[in-house]
């Protein structure tokens, strides 16, 4: 059976991209895993930490998903790395969960220039912080119509996933793996970012 790692020119002592994924009470567990997954098997792939992750959210104890299963956090909303990435994961109730607290967080360490995406609804979150003003992004369709007529500054798409600027956001489910096997790419080649997806069964 032949090796899955594969070689790369990434040499083994280059500094991980570190990934900070922020959620949100009753976050959709889909578009959370297919994100985690991704990086996980990069890391397997190239055979050394490529990437890192932190899991966090507002109080720092735990969140409930979707699925109802509960997931223990690494720690409270805090203090962020301009080398970080922030990735908000949030479900149906996102209105409900993006409080005052995490929209005073999110545009604070924005304002650090830091790359922040939206999975799944959360570019709700984004959008309400003012971080999509002007600027191209998706969201799930079942948020489209209510999304657009709440912020008509943003220019929504119906498209799996966008990228403008450091502002990143899905439209749902599987397309948080989407956006991720391009920033993989974007990384480390298309060669792993398509090893990934073969380990996924993903096409």
């Amino acid at each position: 059976m032949s090796n899955p790692r594969m070689a790369t020119k990434i040499e083994t002592e280059a500094k991980p991209k570190r990934y900070v994924f922020v959620l949100l009470e009753d976050f959709t567990l889909l578009s959370f895993a297919s994100a985690l997954e991704s990086l996980r098997i990069a890391n397997r792939m190239v055979g050394h930490e490529a990437y890192q992750w932190r899991i966090i959210g507002e109080g720092g104890e735990e969140v409930r998903c979707s699925a109802g299963s509960v997931f223990k956090l690494d720690g409270d909303l805090g203090e962020l790395s301009r080398d970080d990435t922030m990735m908000i994961c949030s479900g149906v109730n996102v209105q409900k969960f993006t409080t005052k607290k995490l929209l005073g967080w999110v545009r604070r360490e924005a304002r650090k220039g830091i790359p922040v995406a939206g999975l799944c609804t959360a570019a709700y979150t984004l959008a309400k912080a003012g971080l999509l003003d002007d600027k191209r992004a998706t969201i799930h369709w079942e948020n489209h119509d209510s999304f657009s007529e709440e912020f008509p500054e943003v220019e929504l798409t119906k498209s799996v996933f966008v990228v403008d600027g450091n502002r990143l956001t899905t439209a749902g489910g599987t397309s948080s793996l989407d956006l991720m096997l391009k920033l993989i790419a974007k990384d480390l080649g298309e060669d792993l970012a398509n090893a990934v997806a073969d380990q996924l069964i993903y096409s």
